[in-house]
């Protein structure tokens, strides 16, 4: 039975059905396993986080996390639609503006320094780097999906 995800092109059908889906539950389960230093208030700061703090954050992960699984829904489930399948590549797309809007809100309502610590690229640590570079890096494959640059999505 033909499925949304096998209009997909190789590259893009092994991303959206099991790269991307991995790399989000690996992220909201380090998240939530580790404290990570931008939830954090100061270095000194021994006291949790207030709750206001955790809000953008675990929206932005609970909006992940809902898109992920209506997406695989959608490309195993629906059958082959290829309007069905570029919206749907257009709204992860707009997972990963939430993913910036989370992560940098967060950190400028976390820090002193406000939003001059998100501008301030010099101060970010390796881990910093990495939550803000992963959406550049799925926002490439995506558009490049919704252009043909892996092959015309079938349909």
């Amino acid at each position: 039975m033909a499925t949304t995800a096998s209009l997909l092109p190789l590259i893009p059908r092994i991303f959206f059905l099991y790269l991307e889906p991995i790399a989000i539950s690996y992220g909201m389960f380090m998240n939530y396993s580790s404290r990570l230093p931008i939830f954090q208030v100061s270095a000194n700061a021994s006291k949790a986080l207030p709750i206001q703090s955790l809000f953008v954050p675990a929206q932005s992960t609970g909006f992940l996390f809902n898109m992920m699984i209506y997406g695989l829904i959608i490309l195993l489930a629906s059958p082959p639609s290829k309007r069905l399948l570029q919206l749907h590549i257009w709204v992860l797309i707009i997972a990963d503006f939430t993913h910036w809007a989370g992560l940098f809100s967060t950190m400028a309502a976390n820090n002193p320094r406000g939003w001059a610590a998100v501008l301030d690229t010099s101060t970010w640590d390796a881990q910093t780097w990495q939550l803000a570079r992963y959406p550049t890096y799925t926002l490439a494959i995506k558009f490049a999906t919704l252009a043909g640059l892996f092959g015309k999505i079938q349909g």
